[in-house]
């Protein structure tokens, strides 16, 4: 007896493409948003920019330059450094503390000079204490002063990972640590180092605030509200919680909510992920590494699938007609 042949409507579907496949990918990104936008075309997507963040330097930072002298003077035994950035920012706060005579009399050389000078004295200081960094750009920032010893924290660099490796230093018990903030304060973490009997002495050097042209993500929430993107993409805490504050200004929150839960929610590790988990979106993944070019390739890979799961076709364009 021969095998009957399925008839042309029972044939198994095709496999999900490995690529967003033309799908409207919702970025946040603010300070690499070119880069993203990048990595979203490479790999077969639209990419939809709305940053939600501006770094703002605070004026005046005494609390930077108390620091730089309190570092000096030999009052603390570690620093822990949380960014790239905000490392840099931090020594071009602090350094001018360090400045040959800040105490009154004729400079001895130009500006520049004494601002290099001012620079080569905090990294002198750094050189005299324990240094944990959070990951590989503050770690680029330190060898830029011509510093190579210390602590790399271990991936996802959440505040566990910190704690871990600074209690791997020694007990901490009467330590006194400086922890130069990221654009808000990391609670958390400050809570599990006093715990551990720390002295834990914060320093801020920026903020994060909206950007100041608010427009493209007004647009891009409208558009996620009205089913126009079916894949968002989350980098970080502070992005989470501006996406849904300008959400709640435009009433957008719960119509937000229903369109991300039927969608693709990317994240890019847990500290963003227990930011999501708190507005009550639940990511669909976190990427092995919590690298921007690692969350991006995932999303591709993963979108369809997680779309198709969902029944959810999202914004793909139709397949080409066959003749």
């Amino acid at each position: 007896m021969s095998t009957p042949t399925h008839p042309r409507n029972d044939r198994p579907s095709p496999p999900a493409p490995s690529d967003f496949a033309g799908r409207r990918v919702i970025c946040f990104e603010s300070r690499r948003a070119s880069e993203m936008a990048s990595l979203i075309q490479r790999h077969g997507g639209v990419p939809v920019t709305a940053p939600t963040l501006r770094e703002v330097p605070i004026e005046k930072n005494e609390r930077a330059l108390d620091f730089a002298r309190r570092l000096a003077g030999a009052e603390f035994d570690l620093v822990i450094l949380m960014t790239g950035v905000g490392t840099r920012a931090l020594v071009a706060e602090a350094a001018p503390a360090l400045e040959p005579n800040q105490g009154g009399g004729e400079a001895s050389g130009s500006d520049g000079d004494a601002d290099a000078q001012g620079v080569s004295l905090l990294a002198a200081a750094l050189s005299s204490v324990q240094v944990v960094v959070r990951g590989p750009k503050p770690a680029a920032a330190l060898r830029e002063l011509g510093l190579t010893r210390f602590t790399t924290v271990r991936e996802p660099n959440t505040w566990r990972e910190i704690v871990e490796a600074v209690s791997a230093l020694g007990d901490l018990r009467g330590k006194r640590v400086a922890v130069q903030e990221h654009g808000a304060p990391s609670h958390e973490l400050y809570a599990s180092l006093s715990a551990a009997g720390a002295q834990v002495t914060p320093v801020p050097v920026y903020r994060w605030a909206l950007p100041e042209d608010t427009a493209p993500l007004r647009q891009a929430l409208r558009l996620m509200a009205d089913g126009g993107a079916a894949i968002t993409l989350f980098t970080s805490r502070a992005q989470v919680e501006h996406a849904l504050l300008v959400a709640a200004e435009e009433g957008l929150v719960e119509r937000l909510r229903a369109a991300l839960a039927r969608g693709v929610v990317a994240s890019i590790g847990p500290v963003c992920t227990e930011a999501l988990r708190a507005e009550g979106i639940e990511p669909d993944f976190e990427p092995e590494h919590p690298k921007m070019g690692h969350l991006v390739k995932a999303a591709a890979a993963r979108s369809s699938e997680i779309l198709v799961a969902k029944g959810n076709r999202g914004d793909a364009p139709p397949p080409a007609q066959s003749s």
